[in-house]
């Protein structure tokens, strides 16, 4: 007997139907004779509807109170997916991440999880009930409600796994794994089958369809993950693993990753005094250039309206670009290669796109474009670096 821990993204639960087929799906994982621990995310698009109401109830939500709207979503799903199970027979319990026992920092909107004590889930599955956790939330040792940032659902998933000493943990989803990009963007892109853990991390970090911080904690705790479809029970799906079997200091492109909803931010600003500031509010900081006394840098759409704010205290001038998008080429020993980074810019040339930004790390080339030119530019770069023989 195996246990298993399965998450369903909130595509996977949309509606009551997508439920129903969750149900069917953990129904037919009982019925090997195998444990169930289900992680569920807040119903299709609702999270950002909360989002939404929130901003249109007042100009500044508390993020203290965001978490207390945001968690609602999941309950919702928990809960129903549970009713679901109970009615096809199979015996169920949905908790809170507080109930689950998932205790987090005190940060809210992005806390990190301490520990999970497990004991309740633990004497549920005894009673061979399937336990239902709503991803994406935790309570701090204050007794606060806290969430763990966008995505985290999939964090909780391979915590509980590594807590539990699951058999695997199944990140279930709208596709069939990761792909080498995105496959609205690029119809070209392939399934990856095998991954390594940095190359998921980065992929991850930089666009891909998981939450970064999920396989840091599986990398740590040598979980076992999967990443597929929730509608396909026989999609193989993307397996997360240490190695792959590669020449010696080779260099292989692994995917495009994209990621749209940034704004470009240029300001006379000494770097010492942004950083403070930005820690001060606990805004990190990844894309960013510092050069003859200015300062530019990208910021996700959560945090646009915090860092004009926090720049407006500084009574910093300074220049914005909405609408700019991410393009990553993502590889393992790819900065020890000379030749990746001049074919990306010609790539980018012979599309016509000027780059605002560009970061590399040792896995990847990060640039930053207008969020016009990502589809045009994403297909191009796809087929320099993974059609090409």
């Amino acid at each position: 007997m195996a246990l298993i821990v399965q998450k369903y993204g909130g595509s996977s639960l949309a509606t009551p139907r997508h439920i129903q087929r969750a149900a069917a799906r953990i129904q037919g994982v009982c019925d090997t004779g195998d444990q169930v621990v289900v992680v569920a995310s807040a119903m299709g698009r609702m999270t950002d509807h909360l989002i939404v109401l929130a901003n249109k109830t007042v100009k500044h939500p508390p993020q203290r109170e965001l978490d207390m709207l945001m968690t609602a979503g999941e309950r919702v799903s928990m809960a129903l997916l549970a009713m679901a199970l109970h009615e096809r027979g199979v015996a169920a319990i949905s908790f809170t991440g507080s109930q689950s026992g998932i205790l987090t920092t005190s940060t809210h909107t992005d806390a990190r999880i301490v520990e999970i004590r497990a004991n309740r889930i633990r004497e549920e599955l005894e009673k061979k009930k399937v336990v239902i956790v709503a991803g994406f939330q935790g309570v701090s040792r204050e007794k606060e409600i806290t969430t763990l940032g966008r995505g985290g659902s999939d964090t909780s998933a391979v915590a509980l796994a590594a807590t539990l000493g699951a058999d695997r943990c199944d990140i279930l989803t709208d596709v069939d794994g990761l792909f080498t990009a995105d496959p609205r963007l690029v119809p070209n892109a392939k399934l990856i089958r095998l991954c390594t853990y940095d190359e998921a991390l980065e992929l991850a970090s930089l666009g891909a369809k998981m939450h970064a911080r999920s396989i840091e904690v599986a990398k740590r705790f040598k979980v076992k993950v999967r990443i597929a479809s929730s509608a396909n029970s026989d999609c193989a799906g993307t397996e997360l693993v240490l190695n792959r079997e590669e020449t010696m200091e080779s260099t292989q492109i692994r995917g495009i990753a994209t990621k749209d909803g940034y704004t470009y931010f240029r300001c006379a600003m000494l770097p010492q005094t942004l950083l403070d500031a930005l820690e001060v509010q606990g805004i990190p900081l990844r894309f960013f250039h510092f050069a003859e006394g200015k300062v530019c840098f990208l910021a996700d759409k959560e945090r646009v309206a915090q860092v004009k704010r926090l720049l407006e205290t500084q009574n910093v001038i300074f220049e914005e670009i909405p609408k700019v998008a991410i393009l990553s080429v993502v590889g393992e020993g790819i900065t020890g290669s000379a030749d990746v980074l001049p074919r990306l810019y010609r790539a980018l040339k012979d599309c016509g796109v000027e780059s605002l930004l560009a970061v590399c790390n040792s896995h990847s080339f990060t640039v930053a474009i207008s969020s016009q030119s990502l589809e045009s530019a994403a297909q191009r770069i796809h087929l320099e670096f993974l059609e090409k023989s």
